[in-house]
């Protein structure tokens, strides 16, 4: 009879419990993306937590259109080249991509990235605009390590024969956990989160796009790109071409439980016409 302790779930476990208590987990760089719909925490407490109430008056249709708009990933690639891995929480959309195979990056597809971000955050401002909301976006650098399983289905749970009845293969096929490796302990998520966080207080305003400095040395290490941060603007080069060039409306000091960076404030990107064909500007300042 199968035991869960006999089954290759059980020992994957037991692979991360030894690997974390030796040391042997291995962090990785990536960069991470929250995109967070502001004002619906008040649109929740409005409703009294009614979600019937939140359908009725189109704030769940709004979460929606979200999805529709940017639930999906705008770097798509298979290893060992880098791929974007979305996370959705109810009214925020999270996004990392790993960074530790730089060779692998094609230069002018991560640069179409950062432009399909700009893009994606623009649509959102018309997107929550109509809906009399807002949103905020924010990129950061960082790294994740991996210290436990993804899954746990019922195979950690049932010990069977070697034909399990007709409940017993419904709980072996049933997960209880989702916990995605890309998302366990990654700091850069966790530092766009921390600036949304903060929010206008800290100087983050609703409808802000805001990058982490951290995020721009990530692209710098990617061959054939290179960035020159200037006192009103911010250009991304490709091949000593300016590529995209943003527009800095803050540069802000932030220390938040020990971390030390700088986030700027982006108010339009600008796309050189020597990358894409012709010069494009992209204004993220919504009046």
């Amino acid at each position: 009879m199968p035991t869960p302790w006999e089954k290759e779930e059980f020992q994957n476990s037991q692979r991360w419990v030894r690997k974390s208590k030796s040391g042997a987990l291995i962090p990785i760089p990536c960069i991470g993306v929250w995109m967070d719909v502001c004002g619906f925490g008040s649109r929740l407490e409005e409703a009294n937590w009614n979600l019937e109430i939140l359908q009725s008056n189109g704030t769940l249709n709004l979460l929606s259109e979200v999805y529709q708009c940017v639930g999906h990933p705008f770097w798509i690639g298979v290893e060992p080249q880098p791929y974007e891995n979305i996370l959705i929480l109810n009214d925020g959309i999270a996004r990392t991509v790993d960074f530790h195979n730089t060779q692998y990056i094609h230069a002018a597809q991560a640069i179409f990235y950062i432009r399909d971000l700009v893009l994606g955050h623009l649509h959102l401002l018309e997107l929550t605009k109509f809906h009399h909301l807002g949103i905020r976006t924010v990129l950061a650098g960082g790294e994740r390590i991996q210290y436990s399983p993804e899954i746990f289905t019922g195979n950690s749970i049932l010990s069977h024969n070697e034909i399990p009845s007709e409940w017993g293969a419904k709980l072996l096929k049933k997960n209880f956990l989702y916990n995605p490796a890309e998302f366990q302990m990654n700091t850069a998520f966790a530092k766009a989160y921390s600036v949304d966080a903060n929010g206008t207080k800290a100087g983050f305003n609703v409808n802000g796009f805001f990058i982490e400095k951290m995020f721009f040395d990530r692209f710098a290490a990617i061959p054939y790109i290179a960035l020159t941060f200037n006192e009103t603007s911010i250009q991304l080069k490709y091949n000593d071409n300016i590529a995209l060039e943003f527009y800095v409306s803050t540069n802000k000091a932030f220390t938040y439980k020990g971390l030390n960076t700088h986030v700027y404030g982006i108010s339009a990107v600008r796309v050189d016409k020597t990358f894409e064909g012709e010069e494009t500007i992209i204004n993220l300042v919504n009046d």
